[in-house]
């Protein structure tokens, strides 16, 4: 009776440490901005405007986060300039915030102070200042064991990714990840992660998924990209050339973090 209780002991532990193990997905909406030159300064105004907003959002339990990176490389030719991201504990929540936000509410809450047409103004130039050139719903379907706490400055490699086979994710799961575990773990990157395109989809699609990898700081960032990424053996190589067959990498994206609400 007692190796038997024992027996059950063991295996309700694994159970709920599993359970713990599978956490709840994040849910991302990337808004990708184009700004001419002269309307640098609008725009920024309009960003920490928004910040605002977006911290009440934070407060009020509907979004768990937002930031806002500036890209590079960033000329005019070269497509968006910044990137937001908004931060969502679900799908359901993500879809409720882009059909049925209602902003004005918001910044009246956020900014007692404004009188409506302050408010107004602060939108009229929101439209002027920048166009939302790509906007991308994504799901976090794998990310390394990590610690990492973004601050402002942090620096984030955006790896845009077309799937060209069904197997894609599986191979970054099992062929790539340990390798960005191993530089997580050697402190060469604070973490990474892969992100699935909800919408946009189809084959026409631009890309449809994004493979990330966040830095603390330049300093960081600029010694990875300057260093080795370590020896592999041969059967470890054979595998990552099988996993390249299974996506088209179609552009890397540098970010850095500007603003944040948490």
């Amino acid at each position: 009776m007692r190796k038997l209780f024992t027996f059950c002991l063991v295996v309700m532990l694994t159970i709920s440490v599993k359970a713990q193990e599978k956490s709840t997905p994040l849910y991302l909406l990337f808004e990708f901005m184009q700004v001419d030159d002269e309307h640098g300064s609008d725009y920024w105004a309009v960003e920490e405007f928004w910040s605002g907003i977006h911290k009440q959002r934070v407060a009020d339990k509907t979004i768990l986060g937002w930031d806002l990176w500036s890209l590079s490389p960033a000329g005019t030719k070269q497509g968006s300039q910044y990137m937001t991201v908004t931060l969502f504990p679900g799908l359901k929540e993500m879809l409720q915030a882009v059909s049925s936000l209602d902003v004005m509410a918001y910044a009246k809450k956020a900014y007692p102070a404004k009188s409506e047409k302050e408010l107004i103004a602060m939108m009229d130039k929101t439209v002027k200042s920048r166009d939302m050139s790509n906007q991308v719903f994504l799901k976090e379907i794998d990310k390394t064991k990590d610690n990492f706490q973004m601050q402002i400055g942090a620096m984030v490699t955006l790896d845009i990714m077309k799937q060209v086979d069904d197997s894609y994710e599986k191979a970054e799961s099992e062929i790539f990840k340990p390798w960005h575990q191993e530089m997580v773990d050697k402190e060469k990157k604070g973490t990474w992660g892969l992100l699935q395109a909800i919408l946009p989809a189809g084959s026409e699609a631009y890309g449809s998924h994004i493979a990330f990898s966040m830095y603390k700081d330049a300093a960081q960032l600029a010694a990875f990209m300057e260093g080795s990424g370590g020896e592999m053996n041969l059967m470890t190589e054979l595998a990552v050339k099988e996993g390249l067959k299974t996506r088209v990498w179609k552009e890397m994206k540098i970010g850095k973090l500007e603003m944040m609400a948490r």
